[in-house]
């Protein structure tokens, strides 16, 4: 019955929580309006999102809002932040140009480039064959110490 009876006060915890949420949310809706639309036109937000988005178990709903919404914390929150967090720094990645080439252009381009590729193997695979066969070549070969042990060496004339 004690579980059932602190569930029932968590949750009775959480509610009370969500409607301090849901009330400083109603509060800042209108701001937050305001403030996105004249922002739209900008190419990248100016909002930063890194750091900490949470508020913590002294933190309440209202703190969390002015968290994410960028408002500036009271002077002694910032000084405290300042000196235990370290600094993140965040970058927007633009799009990629779209390819210049028609395509045609591409796909011919494509082509040189499988052409260059496959010759280019062809080259590796002829080395490489060579060197094996070479291996082979000096494998085969009687060792000095068995020419050295038949008497020297025999020249015909």
């Amino acid at each position: 019955m004690t579980q059932y009876e602190t569930i029932g006060a968590d949750l009775k915890e959480l509610m009370s929580v969500w409607e301090e949420g849901k009330a400083a949310l109603a509060q800042g809706i209108d701001r937050n309006e305001k403030r996105l639309s004249s922002m739209s036109t900008l190419a990248s937000p100016t909002l930063s999102l890194s750091g900490l988005t949470t508020v913590g178990e002294e933190g309440n709903a209202a703190a969390a809002l002015k968290a994410l919404t960028g408002e500036s914390p009271p002077a002694s929150d910032t000084h405290e932040s300042l000196e235990m967090e370290p600094e993140l720094f965040e970058a927007v990645a633009r799009p990629r140009p779209r390819s210049m080439l028609t395509r045609e252009e591409r796909i011919a381009k494509m082509k040189d480039e499988r052409e260059n590729k496959a010759r280019a193997k062809q080259q590796i695979d002829a080395t490489r064959g060579m060197l094996r066969e070479l291996e082979t070549v000096i494998n085969l070969r009687p060792s000095s110490s068995k020419r050295s042990s038949m008497g020297g060496r025999v020249v015909s004339m």
